[in-house]
């Protein structure tokens, strides 16, 4: 049976929740206070890129199921779940701040006329739930039930992840809670998604703990890659034997610049802070955090060798995002990558299919171009931030042709090595042999 949900916060993770729950049948809306936000996405224009969005949201605008508006207490008249998925952006202590959530929650227990569910969808840390609950509690003489439902969502596939996926992770503090969520995405269920039915505490800590543990991987690799430069082994090979062990795994074992985005970076610092306000310090973290850095200190000085010098040098960098599928480019190593080579007299150019725009207004002095080809003539230096698919199919003979100097630094192992020698470039991939 179809619930009505009201879903507070149209970013990245409340936009794709909304759409969703609105294909599997129920009845959304979706609150924002930003007036321009809502007006847009009535008029079905997104806020960000993610593959297949549009049509998801427009489809369900269309069906009457999803509809968008600034106001809460609109939202929440009929809802029997309401969704907080506002940000929750790092302090510097890393400590998350949480303003936006305990706003939320305070305009929810004010517009509540009735009893309901509510879901903490944005990444908060572990204990958040006594906090709303207590909020809710001085604002509203209605009963709530708090309920945790963290998202994993893969940005680039987000969409599918959420209409496809293979986990539904819900904590809650009763089984009337546990119940209505079960209902909620009983149609995921029946379609194969695993379903954890936890206590609160441990769905809030899961999240974080599960991005710490993948953080973790890809520093692992990048470290790895070190060593395979250092002695002439492949870290593609050395991965693929280790992923064949299904204690392993291959995913996320591929060296490259580093990990970036909203989520790692954010979500390690909090993590972090919580167990040392928990009484444990967990220094392998801080590890994680420090290889992720050399990655991209690796990268910037292949650059710098093999150009010599770089003031002057025309940098390109193919990819500004911080992963395909997006034009996210939050704590991005490629901007962080161009920002180091402007500072070091560089003139750096960047190519990227939808994050352009977003780049340029991140890095004063980052030029941005739509062609690669246009990009590379008369450039000195290719380089791979970002392994879009795109880039793997460009003409590396024609490129060879248009650049100064034929110069191509693979930080993502994005090319065959072979065929970037056989097109005469000098080639300086990641945790392999250089081929100079």
């Amino acid at each position: 049976m179809p619930l009505d949900i009201a879903v507070i916060g149209t970013g990245h993770v409340g936009l794709i929740t909304a759409g969703t729950l609105a294909r599997v049948g129920h009845t959304v809306i979706g609150v924002d206070d930003d007036k321009g936000k809502i007006e847009s996405l009535r008029a079905g224009r997104m806020p960000f890129f993610e593959a297949g969005l549009t049509e998801l949201v427009t489809q369900e605008i269309a069906s009457g199921r999803l509809r968008f508006t600034e106001d809460i207490t609109e939202a929440v008249a009929k809802a029997e779940v309401a969704f907080i998925c506002v940000g929750t952006p790092g302090r510097p202590t890393g400590e998350p701040n949480m303003l936006a959530v305990e706003g939320v929650a305070t305009a929810l227990g004010r517009a509540a006329i009735h009893d309901m569910v509510v879901v903490e969808k944005s990444t908060v840390p572990v204990q958040t739930a006594d906090r709303i609950r207590a909020v809710l509690a001085r604002t509203s003489p209605h009963a709530f039930h708090v309920a945790s439902n963290p998202e994993f969502l893969r940005e680039g596939r987000a969409v599918e992840d959420s209409l496809h996926p293979d986990r539904i992770l819900v904590g809650a503090d009763n089984a009337w809670a546990h119940g209505i969520m079960r209902r909620l995405y009983e149609p995921m269920i029946e379609a194969g998604a695993r379903y954890f039915a936890t206590d609160v505490s441990t769905a809030e800590l899961a999240k974080h703990a599960c991005n710490a543990f993948l953080a973790l991987k890809i520093s692992f690799a990048n470290g790895l890659a070190r060593v395979c430069e250092a002695s002439g082994a492949d870290v593609v090979d050395v991965a693929d034997i280790m992923g064949s062990d299904p204690r392993i795994g291959r995913d996320f074992l591929d060296a490259g610049l580093g990990w970036g985005g909203s989520c790692f970076p954010k979500d390690l610092a909090a993590f972090r802070a919580q167990s040392e306000r928990l009484g444990y310090r967990f220094g392998l973290l801080d590890e994680v955090v420090k290889i992720n850095d050399e990655a991209l200190t690796s990268t910037f000085n292949k650059i710098r060798e093999a150009l010599w010098n770089l003031e002057g040098k025309r940098v390109v960098l193919l990819g500004l995002a911080f992963k395909p599928g997006t034009d996210d480019v939050r704590e991005s190593p490629a901007l962080r990558l161009a920002q180091m080579l402007l500072d070091g007299g560089a003139i750096v150019l960047g190519v990227d299919p939808q994050a352009g725009p977003a780049a340029a207004a991140r890095v004063e002095g980052l030029e941005v171009v739509d062609d690669a080809y246009a990009a590379a003539d008369g450039a000195d230096c290719l380089v791979v931030c970002t392994e879009w698919p795109v880039f793997a199919t460009l003409d590396l003979v024609r490129l060879k042709g248009i650049l100064t100097v034929p110069i191509l630094v693979d930080g993502r192992n994005l090319f065959d090595a072979t065929a970037a020698r056989e097109a005469g470039f000098s080639y300086f991939p990641t945790g392999r042999p250089a081929l100079p």
